[in-house]
């Protein structure tokens, strides 16, 4: 894979990790402040979540990685006799 792939590859699983990692930890206050939604978050903890989301998607790059260079995919889905 070339160097845009790879980070074009990386991105979107950091999107889906992060996405994913967002609704974690998150408590909704109990009292009510004028201008804020009800299910507004006390505290969100975005840098820890951008960190982990990074260091969890650099393995998981290194495995689709992986998986396209050794023709895994491609072998897979001929085994699968559509």
């Amino acid at each position: 894979m070339s160097v845009v792939s790879t980070i074009l590859v990386y991105l979107m699983i950091w999107m889906i990790v992060f996405f994913m990692s967002l609704p974690i930890g998150v408590n909704v206050s109990k009292e009510f402040i004028p201008g804020n939604a009800n299910s507004a978050p006390v505290k969100t903890n975005l840098k820890a979540k951008f960190f982990y989301s990074t260091i969890i998607t650099l393995p998981l790059t290194y495995l689709v990685i992986l998986l396209v260079e050794n023709n895994f995919i491609v072998t897979f889905i001929n085994s699968l006799d559509i």
